[in-house]
């Protein structure tokens, strides 16, 4: 990726502010084309301080919640989040700035990044090594078994804790010694989405020590999970769901809290009239379906 052509930056500032632009306290400056050449770029002004130099806890999960949406539902993503292209503006928003620098997230691994969230925090550590065939951090000669041991020794006591508790710079530590072991490939795309979520969790411990991105996203991962028509993420979570042929109830109990009324039954319209028949024949799902109202 190289900075050269101005006209290119802004494109992607324009692409960005038209996916983007629209979410709640979100600011993307507005890009003069008329006055843009390869060499100057004329953008809208943006007052503010740097979020790294503000203690606005608020602003970073707005800054996650975009986060994930250019990573995980649009797949065009800021590809050079350092502290000094996020800006707190004067009236309380996040602006983003600079986009020399821009990445497509492709729409399987996307899915695969989600899958894999999922199956960490639910401890799938076997599904787990799948994940990281189809995000290609390994190849698919990796011998799995031994993969999915060392997965559950690095990973076990970290969710362990609950998925609040979850550090996701911790995790990337814990992951050192298993990735040198099995010569594991980091893909340039890969890199880029783990420092757009690294930059946020690390500006947001400055002041927070407790913050988890991945506590904080969770549950939009599972709202995701649960009502997405991608095929793949429909078939992740039949698997997940069942295991050798039994209802694992208490994963299910589990995404559910995390999700709103509204999202549980636009749920029923997506399952299968089995499933759909299971989930209302549970007691115990009913139990905390009706506690969490």
């Amino acid at each position: 990726m190289q900075e050269m052509d101005y006209n290119n930056e802004a494109s992607n500032g324009i692409k960005f502010r038209n996916l983007y632009g629209s979410i709640q306290d979100v600011v993307v400056p507005l890009m003069y084309t008329e006055y843009t050449t390869r060499k100057v770029l004329v953008m809208e002004w943006i007052e503010g301080r740097k979020l790294s130099e503000v203690k606005d806890l608020y602003l970073i999960e707005v800054g996650v919640y975009c986060s994930f949406n250019q990573l995980l539902e649009c797949g065009f993503y800021h590809a050079d989040p350092h502290p000094g292209n996020l800006l707190r503006t004067s009236d309380g928003k996040l602006a983003y700035l600079d986009f020399g620098m821009t990445g497509e997230f492709k729409q399987e691994l996307r899915d695969g990044f989600i899958e894999a969230c999922l199956h960490l925090v639910n401890r799938d550590f076997d599904a787990l090594a799948t994940d990281f065939v189809t995000l290609g951090l390994l190849p698919p000669t990796a011998e799995k078994e031994a993969v999915t041991k060392a997965l559950t020794g690095v990973f076990q006591n970290a969710v362990s804790k609950g998925v609040r508790n979850i550090s996701f710079g911790d995790l990337l530590g814990n992951l050192g010694i298993t990735m040198y072991k099995f010569k594991f490939r980091i893909p340039s795309y890969f890199s880029l989405v783990i420092r757009s979520l690294a930059v946020l969790e690390g500006i947001a411990i400055g002041f927070n020590p407790d913050y988890k991105v991945l506590g904080s996203t969770y549950p939009w991962i599972a709202r995701k999970v649960l009502t997405d028509s991608s095929p793949q993420l429909k078939s992740s979570l039949m698997n997940l769901l069942y295991k050798d042929g039994v209802f694992e109830i208490d994963r299910l109990e589990s995404l559910l809290t995390e999700v709103k009324f509204y999202d549980f039954l636009f749920l029923l319209f997506k399952i299968h009239r089995l499933e759909y028949f299971l989930l209302f024949t549970k007691f115990s799902l009913l139990s905390s379906f009706f506690f969490l109202l």
